[in-house]
């Protein structure tokens, strides 16, 4: 499900801003799509309230997720709300890094699952994100959380137990 975030754009343009990547462990065994669909729609929510920007890719128990916005709209997303979350643990904070442009801008929380992950398709997520970055991001290199984003789903991806 697409959330559009025009305003977002509009209102964070001239802004520096903060990407945020981090990965942890679900503490459930496998989630439901009940399940996943309920931490999406809450982050959906709280992140179009905080104008952060986003994708979470969810595999095999293990979350990976970049935020971005404003440094004090992330961070506290960060630690007050996944910091606390008792549906995972294991939080690590792989980077955080200031950018000029929102990867992005147009979800509010994308999402990538395990049927995109373990689909034995010849695509890779850079096309899976290609339709899923803003066009700012789609003329310019990768931020460094981008970067990582990338290289963690094509890690997940080439896994044996795939």
């Amino acid at each position: 499900m697409r959330y559009q975030c025009q305003e977002l754009k509009t209102r964070c343009k001239w802004e520096m801003l903060l990407e945020l990547l981090y990965c942890s462990v679900s503490t459930l065994p496998v989630l439901t799509k009940t399940e996943l669909y309920r931490i999406l729609e809450s982050a959906r929510r709280r992140n179009l309230e905080a104008g952060i920007t986003g994708m979470l890719l969810y595999y095999r128990g293990e979350f990976v997720q970049i935020l971005e916005g404003k440094q004090k709209a992330v961070e506290n997303i960060y630690l007050n709300f996944i910091g606390s979350d008792t549906r995972h643990t294991a939080l690590n904070k792989v980077c955080q890094n200031t950018i000029l442009i929102r990867s992005f801008s147009e979800w509010s929380m994308g999402f990538v699952g395990e049927h995109e992950i373990q689909s034995r398709m010849p695509f890779s997520l850079t096309g899976i994100l290609m339709n899923m970055l803003s066009e700012d991001a789609k003329t310019k290199p990768f931020s460094i959380g981008t970067s990582a984003f990338i290289s963690i789903y094509n890690q997940m991806r080439k896994s044996p137990y795939n």
